[in-house]
């Protein structure tokens, strides 16, 4: 499926990302990593546990803007499942994305960076 020119991870996937995939935890997001032979592929989610709705898709909304702007720089491929914690709501955008540029270094995802 794909949305906006970009791939996205079908409901069933999800599961299989979070038992197969490696966990990268952080105290704004969750990063899971699940190398597939299908290119790279996103998905987002938030538990009910963060919030109402209105909480849960602002969350979501600056996890995939978050996921945009370093999107060039990633090399690897897979599914990757972004999952908003606790502190996603209240965080500044600046702190999502330097979070998810850590979790991507730590991940292996960034093109040309030594971990």
């Amino acid at each position: 499926m794909t949305v906006g020119g970009r791939s996205k991870i079908a409901r069933v996937e999800f599961s299989r990302s979070y038992r197969e995939g490696r966990r990268y935890p952080g105290s704004i997001t969750a990063l899971y990593v699940r190398p597939s032979g299908l290119g790279r592929r996103v998905g987002v989610t938030a538990g009910r546990g963060l919030g109402g709705a209105v909480v849960r898709n602002r969350a979501k909304r600056r996890l995939r803007e978050a996921y945009r702007r370093i999107e060039a720089r990633l090399c690897a491929g897979g599914d990757i499942v972004l999952v908003a914690r606790s502190g996603a709501g209240a965080a500044r955008f600046a702190e999502i994305v330097q979070e998810l540029e850590a979790l991507c270094v730590t991940g292996r995802l960034m093109c040309g960076i030594a971990t």
